[in-house]
């Protein structure tokens, strides 16, 4: 009997630490089993099961759609092949990236959640945006993750704190725009590197170019000397 409880005991442990451990998946948005549309084409609604697996859609007023764009209410939208698609979008990376769009007018901004593990010895994460795009709101557990730009298209924030703990991760939109909130990305990284300093940024940016015009000047005394 003894024994019983004891092998009882490890699988129910095992069976905890199985669903506590469960990493984050389809981060990069490749994991969508949904069909292609034609050039051009839309599906309107689409399933967020097949185009966004692993995902939950947040938000009472929130449509999903694929490879098209809303009218007006909150919207998530998987952008893929074939292209060019209905929307004009072409992915950040891979096949797929997500569109959250939110116009002011109706509902709250729309969300995208997941809950699982952060791996261990994790400092920051990282994410890919597009151009004009990124209004990105970020938060582990309903806590504000503070994101700065890292390279060009790409913002991180410090998630230091979560490492190794389970916690829900929500990708969002900003509120209060007059033109609305869009958010553009993809390629979602845990990283075992610290997000830099501000200052470190802003130096890296000067020596950047404090090169380009060193070369500058360069190649017009080259010019002068031919």
């Amino acid at each position: 009997m003894k024994t019983t409880k004891i092998l009882v005991a490890i699988t129910f442990l095992i069976l905890w630490q199985n669903a506590q451990g469960q990493g984050f998946v389809n981060l990069n948005f490749e994991n969508a089993t949904i069909a292609p549309t034609p050039p051009g084409g839309s599906t309107f609604p689409a399933d967020p099961t097949q185009a966004l697996p692993g995902w939950t859609v947040g938000g009472a007023t929130t449509v999903v759609g694929y490879n098209g764009l809303s009218i007006g209410a909150p919207a998530i939208s998987l952008m893929g092949p074939n292209f060019p698609n209905s929307a004009g979008y072409t992915p950040l990376q891979g096949s797929y990236s997500v569109l959250l769009q939110y116009f002011n007018i109706d509902g709250t901004p729309p969300t995208l959640s997941q809950t699982a593990v952060v791996p261990s010895g994790t400092q920051s994460i990282n994410f890919l945006v597009g151009n004009g795009e990124s209004d990105a709101v970020v938060t582990l557990n309903g806590i504000n993750i503070p994101l700065v730009q890292i390279s060009a298209g790409e913002l991180a924030g410090n998630v230091s704190a979560f490492a190794g703990s389970s916690a829900q991760l929500t990708f969002s939109t900003t509120t209060g725009g007059s033109g609305g909130d869009f958010l553009y990305f993809d390629d979602i990284q845990f990283s075992p590197s610290a997000v830099p300093e501000p200052s470190v940024l802003g130096l890296s940016a000067l020596g950047g170019l404090l090169l380009a015009w060193r070369r500058w000047k360069e190649r017009g005394f080259e010019s002068e000397n031919e």
